[in-house]
């Protein structure tokens, strides 16, 4: 059993809740990381193929920012493919005279990763 006294009680709670504090950050950290790399695989394996079959291979997830209390990571097309995603997601307008069925395969994904991080982070705290 652990003794405090009255005068260092305060100093004690504001020590117990940094260190909890720093772990939930942390943990969360490492949270969004997981769920990002999720996502990232997720809409590589739903992507359209398309003739050449390269659109996929130029998905990436990268941090943006991180600092001591929060995180980024962005999802990307790299170059040269990034150009795609719009029209991917959105359909175009065919040689032909035609159009494009979209697909929003980003979309779909995203919702799925939104609901995974918020229930992994409910599950942490």
């Amino acid at each position: 059993m652990l003794k405090i006294s009255i005068n260092n009680f305060s100093n004690v709670v504001m020590d117990t809740l940094e260190s909890y504090n720093n772990e939930v950050i942390k943990n969360t950290k490492k949270i969004i990381h997981e769920v990002s790399q999720e996502f990232k695989s997720n809409t590589k394996r739903d992507a359209p193929k398309g003739k050449r079959n390269k659109y996929n291979k130029y998905i990436d997830v990268k941090t943006t920012y991180e600092s001591i209390s929060g995180v980024t990571d962005t999802w990307y097309v790299k170059d040269p493919e990034y150009r795609l995603t719009h029209l991917l997601k959105n359909g175009h307008q065919t040689r032909n005279g035609g159009r494009t069925k979209g697909n929003d395969f980003i979309e779909k994904n995203y919702s799925k990763a939104e609901k995974e991080l918020e229930k992994r982070i409910n599950e942490e705290l």
